[in-house]
C-alpha cells in the first residue's frame, strides 16, 4: 500500500467550487515548491497553497509538512482527482469536508466622497513605501512604476478618457510585457483593475473598465497561462487577499500602520509581481484623484 500524505486544509478561496458527488479530473499545469497550479476540464486554473501564501480566489492553502515541495512530489500534466469533496494526487490527499472557505470583505458600499479622500492622503506614504522597498530588496521591473521614478522602463500610460485606439495601443504595450511567469505589465494592470473596480458607479469609470475589459480580452493570448488566469479574475473583480486587505484599509479609515502593513504583503508577492501590482493600484488612485 502506498503511503498518502494527508495535506490539512488552511482555507479555500471562494471560486473554488467543484460537485460533491462527482468525479472531476484535474492535470497538472505547473508545480513550485510552495504552489501547485491545476487544470480543471473547462480550463480554468485550480492552485493548491502552501502556508507560505495568503489566500487567492481560486486557491486551496494547505499545511504541508516540512520540508515539502510540489516540484518533488508532482509533475506536469500529472492527474490528479476530484472526488467526494477532495482531492487526490500521488501520494498525498486533501479532504475539504470541513474547510474555511476566504472570502474578501466587499467595498463597493464604502465607495464614496470621503473613501476618495482617504485614499488620497495615503497615497504619497504608498508611493515612498514602494520606492524604498525596491531599493532596499534591490527589486526591479521593466516598468516604469511611478510618473516620476525610476528614469528607465516603459512607462504606462492609462486615464479615464482614453479612447479605444490609446488604450488598445497602451494595453498592446503592457499585456506579456516584462519578465516572470506573470509578467509586469500584467500585474500592473491587475493592481489598476483592483483600485478602480469598486468605483463603477461612476460613469466615467464604469465606462472606462468596461473598454480596458473587451481590449483586455482581446489581447490574452499575448502572455502565460498563469497570467491569463489572474487578469481574467480582475476583470471579473476578483483579486488575492494581500490585495483585498490594501483596497480596504486605503479606502477606509486605516491607520498609517494598518496601510503601510497591507502595502508590505502586497509587495512580497513573487519576484516583482507584487511591486508591479501596488504600481498599477497607485497609477488607479491617481486616475481617481481626477474625478474626486
Amino acid at each position: 500500500m502506498i503511503d498518502t500524505t494527508k495535506l490539512p486544509v488552511l482555507s479555500v478561496g471562494y471560486l473554488v467550487n467543484f460537485p460533491v458527488q462527482e468525479t472531476h479530473r484535474f492535470q497538472v499545469h505547473s508545480c513550485f515548491e510552495h504552489a501547485l497550479n491545476l487544470t480543471a476540464e473547462d480550463g480554468s486554473l485550480l492552485t493548491l497553497l502552501s502556508h507560505h501564501y495568503q489566500n487567492l480566489p481560486a486557491a486551496i492553502r494547505v499545511n504541508a509538512p516540512d520540508g515539502w515541495n510540489w516540484g518533488q512530489v508532482s509533475c506536469r500534466d500529472k492527474t490528479v482527482v476530484a472526488h467526494n469533496n477532495g482531492l487526490f494526487g500521488d501520494g498525498w490527499s486533501v479532504d475539504l469536508n470541513h474547510a474555511v472557505y476566504w472570502r474578501p470583505e466587499p467595498l463597493r458600499a464604502n465607495a464614496n466622497h470621503q473613501a476618495l479622500l482617504q485614499a488620497q492622503r495615503h497615497y504619497p506614504a504608498l508611493v515612498n513605501q514602494l520606492v524604498a522597498y525596491c531599493l532596499n530588496s534591490q527589486i526591479t521591473s521593466s516598468l516604469q512604476l511611478l510618473p516620476e521614478w525610476p528614469t528607465t522602463g516603459r512607462l504606462p500610460i492609462l486615464a479615464l478618457k482614453d479612447d479605444g485606439q490609446a488604450l488598445e495601443y497602451q494595453v498592446s504595450q503592457l499585456i506579456g510585457f516584462g519578465h516572470g511567469l506573470t509578467p509586469d505589465g500584467d500585474d500592473y494592470l491587475v493592481g489598476y483593475f483592483a483600485a478602480l473596480w469598486s468605483w463603477q458607479h461612476l460613469a466615467d469609470v464604469a465606462a472606462h473598465l468596461a473598454l480596458l475589459s473587451q481590449i483586455i480580452h482581446r489581447q490574452l493570448g499575448k502572455t502565460t497561462d498563469i497570467s491569463q488566469h489572474y487578469l481574467t479574475q480582475a476583470l471579473q473583480g476578483h483579486f488575492s487577499e494581500p490585495v483585498s486587505r490594501l483596497l480596504a484599509a486605503v479606502f477606509k479609515r486605516a491607520s498609517a500602520d494598518e496601510v503601510s502593513s497591507s502595502a508590505y504583503q502586497v509587495m512580497q508577492f513573487g519576484a516583482s509581481s507584487g511591486v508591479d501590482c501596488l504600481a498599477g493600484l497607485l497609477h488607479g488612485l491617481r486616475s481617481l484623484k481626477s474625478i474626486s
